[in-house]
């Protein structure tokens, strides 16, 4: 009886450390009632990320920025996803036992599936509407060849690199490497551009000076979902204002591509 007891005792305990709460409560009960939490550092900001959840794979996307040159750009944004909530407002009622069944294995599985972010929308700050942010999005085999693949999405992401190419509405084709981190409650992925960015003639940002990091945490009823955005491009104003405004519309878009795509996955569990 006393071994029965300790062994339940010890998986109640590994359980408590699996769902532990990543941020603190001040930050969960705001980031609760409103969805979201954002900071923007522009230039010679002091860099002051307060919304870092406190776990491994977070305090690694902070510092995958290894340039010599500071971003002029830092953006961090934390998402509060119920997962009741996740779906169509069709098909939520119908799915939220599959919805609540989430994992990180599903995440996992979500972010990549590069090929579902075409025909992502964002909101056009300039031009006042919803506009296709990429037209094309998939997998290639290298840097080199850029040869179409399939997505990748069998196993654990565990210390995958993976390459892919978005046909961007602002950027034209931009290739990024991708690199995954998965672990029991957690999974990352760091998109970093080895190819230059190009908005008409002029180079938006060199290579590998655009790193975008998503990281998905599983609280048990909800996920937390960090992004952040890095990026270094030329002092100049026309460039400087588009690229401020482009890259914080990416963060909500590739928010909304990830809530939909979550969706479908709970949708799938009834098929």
């Amino acid at each position: 009886m006393k071994k029965i007891i300790s062994i339940c005792t010890a998986f109640s305990l590994s359980l408590s450390a699996l769902f532990a709460q990543s941020v603190s409560s001040e930050i969960l009960e705001k980031v609760r009632e409103s969805g979201e939490l954002q900071n923007v550092f522009l230039n010679d900001d002091e860099v002051k990320l307060s919304l870092v959840p406190d776990t491994e794979l977070s305090k690694l996307a902070i510092s995958h920025w290894d340039n010599k040159e500071k971003p002029r750009l830092t953006t961090e944004k934390l998402f509060y996803l119920d997962k009741k909530t996740i779906g169509s407002k069709e098909n939520i009622a119908e799915n939220k036992a599959n919805s609540e069944n989430l994992s990180i294995e599903d995440v996992s599985k979500v972010i990549r599936s590069i090929s579902t972010m075409k025909g992502t929308e964002y909101y056009s700050n300039r031009h006042k509407k919803w506009e296709t942010l990429y037209h094309e999005a998939y997998l290639v085999d290298s840097p080199e060849n850029k040869e179409r693949i399939p997505d990748d999405t069998e196993g654990s992401a565990d210390g995958k690199t993976l390459y892919c190419m978005q046909d961007d509405n602002s950027f034209g084709k931009c290739y990024y490497s991708l690199t995954y981190k998965q672990r029991p409650n957690e999974v990352s992925v760091c998109f970093d551009n080895f190819e230059s960015l190009k908005f008409a003639f002029i180079t938006a940002a060199k290579a590998h000076n655009i790193k975008i990091n998503l990281v998905a945490v599983d609280e048990g009823d909800y996920f937390l979902v960090y992004l952040m955005v890095q990026a270094y491009y030329p002092r100049i104003s026309m460039l400087e204002e588009k690229m401020i405004d482009s890259f914080n519309a990416r963060v909500d878009s590739i928010y909304k591509w990830f809530v939909k795509e979550m969706g479908e996955a709970a949708a799938a569990r009834t098929l």
